[in-house]
């Protein structure tokens, strides 16, 4: 018998992992100050011809951020009230934030023996950022691409981390959250985890016999200024003398938390019977061609005939049953439906959704599930005209409930979701699944659901 392999390193990205844009408000008023579309920000950098030049450490950083400032008309000593290039800069960041949960689990796995690397595309000046942020300490390797010429999804610069850990690339974890980096590093021989939380991160490292310790799951802690409630009711697995924050609603997503939609494999299937580019397929559904939909500026026949080219398919007929077909495997997930119908009445209750028009109508033939019964507030993204991250959804959602920030618990799948929502006060769970996340919910609330 063959034994498996003992996981002894894992290699993390900062960008998108470590690091990421929590709160999108700042990047939101500096593309409205600017005359940029929604996102026109972070295209005019991530999409610029030279930031891969920088990452390479074949330009500087002032000089890439010199061609930005060129292209928006700034000037690189202007003053700040006319949107010079560092104010810019400092805005541009502005919304970005340390995971700290994620760092202390990284210090954790470090203090169990694992080695621990930092693996970035970045320029080379980045170093210095990691050493001002405290960082640091905390890895025994930091690898960046603009330091070394190569960069992901090079397989080139895995080999070097690897080597620089002294661990061989089957008993290494690699954890990115582009998903063509991930694959890299499995075609590396590494084990590949594409992030998308630490909730859903903590499962996906256990199952490759990682030892991660279990979450802190304590009853929010009441806070000065906010009305109390006491746990009486004998279900309440706490002592009774114990007050918990006022919490009085529920929010929760759809998508992936009570209809399950279509996995990887499903996705990787449907991108090899229409001969597309894997990974290609989700952008094609829920990127920039969805966004518009989403906000209701289309309808769905016009979205068909948008998508259609792209999928290889030849009009918006072809389309729209591709549509009907890819979302026709979806499943109800039953055991999220009795968490909302126990709560409600307790609590108010929401479903805030990411959809397109008539999804309720969808929900209702399809499931039989009358959201605008079972919900006290339904909010449609495509009937309100917003969509989530922006934090105009949340706020919107709080007033129709009639509460505050830190009195709604959001129940999303979505990692940019969750941190927008915290960024505005809301108390969050990301939704892995039942098992995993109804306990969080649980626990948050200070009582037994069911």
């Amino acid at each position: 018998m063959i034994r498996a392999r003992v996981i002894r390193a894992l290699i993390f990205d900062y960008g998108g992992v470590l690091m990421r844009t929590m709160d999108p408000r700042p990047r939101r008023e500096l593309e409205q100050r600017l005359g940029l579309p929604p996102g026109g920000a972070s295209r005019l950098v991530f999409g610029s011809p030279m930031w891969e030049e920088v990452q390479l450490g074949h330009v500087t950083s002032a000089e890439f951020w010199a061609s930005v400032g060129q292209q928006l008309g700034l000037e690189a000593d202007g003053d700040v009230g006319a949107e010079g290039l560092a104010e810019f800069q400092r805005a541009f960041w502005a919304g970005d934030r340390l995971d700290e949960e994620l760092m202390a689990l990284i210090r954790h796995l470090c203090a169990e023996g694992y080695c621990i690397a930092l693996l970035s595309n970045n320029p080379a000046e980045w170093r210095q950022h990691v050493e001002e942020l405290g960082i640091a300490d905390a890895f025994d390797v930091i690898v960046v691409s603009g330091c070394e010429g190569v960069m992901k999804p090079g397989l080139e610069i895995f080999a070097r981390t690897l080597e620089r850990l002294g661990v061989p690339a089957q008993e290494a974890v690699f954890v990115d959250d582009f998903r063509e980096n991930v694959d890299a590093a499995r075609q590396a021989g590494l084990h590949g985890v594409r992030f998308q939380g630490l909730a859903p991160l903590r499962v996906q490292l256990r199952n490759l016999g990682v030892v991660v310790p279990d979450p802190v799951l304590d009853p929010l802690p009441p806070d000065v200024g906010d009305e109390y409630i006491p746990c009486i009711r004998p279900d309440v697995p706490i002592r009774p003398d114990v007050l918990i924050r006022d919490i009085r609603a529920v929010v929760f997503d759809w998508g992936d938390v009570i209809e399950v939609l279509p996995d990887d494999a499903a996705i990787a299937k449907w991108e090899e019977r229409l001969s597309l580019v894997p990974g290609t397929l989700p952008w094609i559904l829920w990127g920039e061609l969805w966004r518009p939909l989403a906000v209701g500026a289309i309808t769905n026949d016009e979205y068909a005939e948008r998508i259609a080219p792209r999928l290889g398919l030849p009009d918006a007929g072809a389309a729209s049953r591709f549509i009907q077909e890819f979302y026709a495997a979806n499943q109800f997930n039953w055991e999220t439906v009795p968490t909302v119908r126990a709560l409600r009445g307790r609590y108010k209750i929401a479903l805030l959704t990411n959809a397109a028009p008539g999804q309720d109508a969808w929900a209702r033939e399809r499931f039989g599930l009358d959201v605008h019964a079972e919900f006290d507030v339904y909010v449609n993204s495509a009937y309100v005209g917003l969509s989530k991250p922006d934090p105009a959804i949340f706020q919107l959602t709080l007033d129709r409930l009639g509460v505050a920030p830190q009195q709604a618990i959001l129940v999303d799948d979505n990692l940019r979701n969750v941190d927008a929502a915290r960024q505005l006060g809301l108390h969050a769970v990301q939704f892995v699944d039942p098992a995993t996340s109804l306990p969080e919910l649980e626990a948050l609330l200070g009582h037994l659901i069911r």
